[in-house]
Parts: C-alpha cells; sequence; structure tokens
C-alpha cells in the first residue's frame, strides 16, 4: 500500500534513467491497481515509512465484523470536516480508514433520516475510502471489492 495510490504492485528496483548523474539512488518501480498504465517511481530510502503491507486476512475479516455502534470520529460533515478526513485518507491506515467509512455511512443515514442531503464533499471523500479501503481488503480476502462494501453497509445499518 502507498498513500492514496492504494493497492501496488513492485515490479523492480532501479535507478531511473531521469535521475541526475551523480545523485543516484534506488527507487521501486510500483504499479497502481487502480492505474495500470501509469508507473511510480518511489524512493526506497526517503519514502519508505509511506510504503506498508498489504491488511492481513485476520485483521480485515475484524475490520469488516465490528460492529459501528457509534462513530469514532467526531465528523459534523461538510467543509468543515474536510481537513481532517483529508488527513486521513492521505495516511491511508486500515483501522482508520475503515473507522472513516463507517463514520460517513452513520451520517450519511442520519442525514437521510433528517430529510437532509449528504453534503458532496463527504460523498466525495467516502467513494475515495472506499476505492483504497475496499480494495484492499478484497485483495487480502481473495474477493471483489463490491462484496466488502455490502458486508461493511450491512455491519453499519446492524449496528
Amino acid at each position: 500500500m502507498y498513500g492514496i495510490h492504494g493497492l501496488c504492485r513492485v515490479e523492480d528496483i532501479q535507478v531511473p534513467s531521469f535521475i541526475e548523474r551523480g545523485k543516484e539512488r534506488d527507487f521501486y518501480v510500483m504499479v497502481a491497481d487502480a492505474d495500470e498504465k501509469g508507473l511510480l517511481y518511489v524512493p526506497v530510502e526517503s519514502e519508505a515509512e509511506r510504503l506498508r503491507e498489504v491488511t492481513d486476512v485476520d485483521t480485515a475479516k475484524k475490520l469488516i465484523r465490528e460492529p459501528a455502534e457509534k462513530e469514532d470520529m467526531n465528523l459534523c460533515g461538510g467543509k468543515k470536516s474536510e481537513p481532517i478526513v483529508s488527513a486521513i485518507i492521505k495516511r491511508n491506515e486500515a483501522p482508520e480508514m475503515m473507522s472513516l467509512v463507517k463514520t460517513l455511512y452513520l451520517l450519511r443515514m442520519r442525514r437521510e433520516k433528517e430529510g437532509k442531503k449528504f453534503a458532496a464533499v463527504d460523498e466525495k471523500h467516502l467513494m475515495t475510502a472506499e476505492k483504497l479501503l475496499f480494495s484492499e481488503l478484497a485483495y487480502s480476502l481473495h474477493c471483489e471489492a463490491e462484496d466488502i462494501r455490502q458486508q461493511v453497509q450491512e455491519t453499519v445499518k446492524a449496528g
């Protein structure tokens, strides 16, 4: 997993041709699951903290089945929450992302119940978080991202 690029496959470790002579260093050459045509060049040394292993099977199952009894995050929604939500998405840590997704689901359900609209910015963030998180969990569990979405939505509704 690599930040907002999500699930990636390391194709190679090399010194790319665009690096200035005398400043050579190794880069991971990666392909993001979301964009098979593009290559990501990630410095091995300086970006290592932003790379992480994909969530393991047991953790993935636990994240999905944990009930959403309460909103773990105190988000009011809309533009006021945007800096917090953007930072969470940028970090892209599975437990925090699942908490965000479940919180946004609960916020959307509450807004619908009140007869109010779910803010467009919240919908955009929810779609981004779902895409990143659900593709990771689907990879871990050898299933489709849509299966993960349905399971999480059922957990939130039951919680």
